[in-house]
């Protein structure tokens, strides 16, 4: 009887089944940093109650996360070359957990923003460690069974985030939701270890590290100018720019610092980020992809929920439903990708196509947009948004990546998911800052209908605070139909760019 032929050649000692495991592994190891910021998201407003924080103050514990998550995408390549990939995701999940256990025990705000960087530190690289595994173990060919769990793990686990979120939000306190985090990132450490083939161990303990031999000007540039960066986008949802200009010098001061980190790393000797394997033409105009569906992908996020709960008057466990619902969704269009992709011919029409499903999924939402619109109403546009995954995100980073080598892999992922926590932080921000502006607008408009004829009996405080809450949720809604409405143009726009396009194809 003849041996089957191994799914991994440089690795031929792994069965079938263990690819597998490895491929859900690396999954679940990237889906504790998407459990993490998708957890905070849903819950935030729960959180931020429970350790009495302003809305300003705890925007901290949101950035601190992101800021700390470029530090490690920064630090990845230069420590993995002492402790391996391997090393580095066991170190970043056991980082996580304690994170997670930290934020558990938070009692303040200021404690929050620290036990959120150190779990940031920990997850925020686990996403490009896990993707640059798989450039190591397997051939372009060969990668497949890993991508069918590393899906799974990331993709189709994490969609159940924000219905389990309701539901433990609901029913215990704010701190269970970062018990469970712990309790995740413990499970999926012990996942690691029984699966990960034994090639993949350290070289050396993490605490062997030479810190001396790090580029700390780089580190702190970097780590500094993301976080001045990030939370002056954040930061834009708490002031108007007519009343307060001085916010926007925020994200400018953070991009002082990042251009002064790339000028240092230009002329060091060995960069943990080479500028010069950044410049690729088919890479800029892939990196340009990831930015621009990170960037809306955020956007859309914050609309959804705010329309969701603050304009339909939907509950928080509906919202979590909902949400969970379109993730499987997604979820399931990423699986039939990883499928089906070898049939797709005409790379350029079909990230075109996915941008017009964006586009038709944002123009519905905004003729839908009324008091008393339904799940049933909303759930197949939001279900269309979700089909988009395979088309603007996977396929373009199947052809972003298609000529990078492992070590150029590496500096180039790295590089990627810093944009992605800038993207996705910037889009956030804009979406806050337009709805900010819509809402007063669409308030001003609405009060200067009300006149003192329509209530010739007078009016109560009963009916005052009834009218106020309905000219409220209208202008929610006035707003948000706005903005999907130029969500979808852009769409249609930037779908025009990607089919005359030439770099990805």
């Amino acid at each position: 009887m003849t041996r089957s032929k191994p799914l991994l050649s440089m690795h031929p000692e792994l069965s079938s089944v263990r690819v597998y495991l490895i491929g859900l592994a690396l999954g679940c190891a990237t889906g504790v940093d998407f459990w993490a910021s998708a957890m905070m998201g849903v819950a935030g407003t729960h959180i931020r109650g429970g350790v009495h924080a302003s809305p300003e103050d705890f925007l901290w514990s949101m950035t601190s996360y992101a800021a700390a998550a470029v530090v490690a995408n920064l630090m990845l390549r230069r420590l993995a070359r002492d402790i391996s990939y391997r090393g580095f995701t066991l170190a970043g999940l056991a980082i996580a957990g304690f994170g997670a256990v930290l934020c558990a025990l938070s009692r303040n705000s200021l404690e929050l923003s620290l036990a959120r960087a150190v779990q940031g530190f920990g997850a925020g690289g686990l996403f490009a460690a896990s993707r640059i595994i798989i450039q190591i173990a397997a051939a372009r060919e060969e990668r497949r069974p890993l991508f069918i769990g590393f899906s799974i793990g990331s993709m189709g686990l994490v969609a159940l985030a924000p219905w389990i979120t309701a539901k433990l939000v609901e029913s215990a306190d704010w701190q269970m939701v970062f018990v469970l985090q712990g309790g995740i990132s413990l499970l999926t450490l012990i996942f690691v270890l029984a699966t990960y083939p034994k090639r993949l161990t350290a070289t050396r303990a993490p605490w062997e590290v030479d810190v001396q031999d790090m580029d700390w000007v780089t580190v702190v540039l970097l780590g500094a100018g993301a976080l001045v960066l990030l939370h002056g986008l954040g930061d834009l949802r708490f002031y108007e720019l007519t009343s307060s200009p001085s916010v926007v010098l925020t994200p400018i001061v953070g991009l002082i610092f990042f251009a002064a980190a790339f000028a240092h790393l230009h002329g060091h000797p060995d960069p943990w980020l080479d500028p010069k394997l950044l410049l690729g033409r088919r890479f800029l105009v892939g990196l340009t992809f990831y930015a621009i569906y990170y960037f809306l992908n955020g956007l859309w996020t914050y609309v959804v929920s705010t329309m969701l709960q603050g304009g339909l008057g939907f509950t928080f466990q509906t919202t979590g439903t909902v949400l969970t619902t379109t993730g499987l969704i997604g979820f399931a269009a990423a699986m039939a990708f990883t499928f089906g992709s070898t049939l797709l011919v005409g790379t350029r029409r079909y990230i075109a196509i996915g941008y017009l499903l964006f586009a038709g999924s944002a123009w519905l939402l905004s003729q839908r947009m009324m008091p008393g619109a339904s799940i049933a109403v909303l759930l197949p546009a939001l279900a269309m948004q979700s089909l988009t995954v395979p088309f603007i995100l996977m396929l373009v980073a199947g052809l972003t990546w298609a000529d990078f080598n492992v070590d150029d892999f590496a500096h180039g992922y790295q590089f990627k998911n810093i944009v992605r926590q800038i993207a996705s932080a910037g889009g956030t921000g804009l979406a806050s800052l337009w709805l900010q502006f819509g809402e007063v607008l669409a308030r001003t408009q609405l009060i200067a209908k009300v006149t003192p004829f329509d209530f010739p009996q007078g009016i109560d405080q009963t009916e005052l605070a009834r009218l106020s809450q309905l000219i409220d949720q209208q202008a929610t809604l006035v707003s948000t139909s706005n903005l999907f409405a130029l969500l979808a143009f852009t769409c249609v726009v930037i779908a025009a760019i990607a089919v005359v396009q030439h770099a990805l194809r």
